[in-house]
């Protein structure tokens, strides 16, 4: 896709409560603490955690969260591995992509992810709701930047505002739903 997107849309809280309306979300039990991590993470993006949990829309894009118990959707242990994978990649769309916002690979915060192995990536620059988004594709050969908050952009994926290329045809389902584990 190599093309920034951006999506017509309101505020934060507003796109909050337009997910929910879209997708209710279930009573999490447990949610983690916000803001308990070592990366910076977005006003908004505590608001999605908060409202739902970490866990998985439709059965396919996850949303990480500081200080989850499950190490697999913890934003610090996602970061830690993403910025690992791509420190040594020869990724030169997405590294001209991040010059443009003064950043490199090491800077990158891992907020969200697919079953496939897509990657959704802040580039933390700027005030924290402006940091884009850049969607990587699970080889690392495609991939999209997204000007939106993650609230945004899990609301217009779900709703069809927005498409990424390389996500599957068949998602989002018709009534997407989140679950904290939709594999129980």
């Amino acid at each position: 896709m190599r093309a920034r997107t951006r999506s017509e849309g309101g505020r934060p809280i507003e796109d909050l409560h337009s997910l929910i309306a879209l997708c209710p979300s279930p009573p999490v039990p447990a949610r983690p603490a916000a803001g308990a991590g070592r990366y910076a993470v977005p006003e908004s993006h505590r608001e999605l955690v908060g409202a739902y949990g970490v866990g998985c829309f439709d059965e396919f894009l996850w949303i990480y969260g500081s200080g989850a118990h499950n190490p697999h959707l913890d934003i610090d242990t996602a970061t830690d591995g993403a910025r690992a994978v791509l420190h040594d990649k020869r990724i030169p769309g997405i590294r001209n992509a991040l010059k443009a916002y003064g950043l490199g690979p090491g800077d990158l915060v891992q907020w969200g992810g697919t079953d496939n192995g897509d990657t959704l990536l802040w580039a933390p620059a700027g005030p924290p709701e402006a940091w884009p988004t850049i969607a990587v594709a699970a080889r690392q050969f495609d991939f999209a930047v997204l000007e939106r908050s993650s609230t945004g952009i899990v609301l217009d994926v779900l709703t069809g505002a927005a498409r990424i290329g390389f996500f599957p045809d068949d998602f989002p389902g018709s009534h997407p739903q989140f679950a904290v584990n939709p594999y129980t």
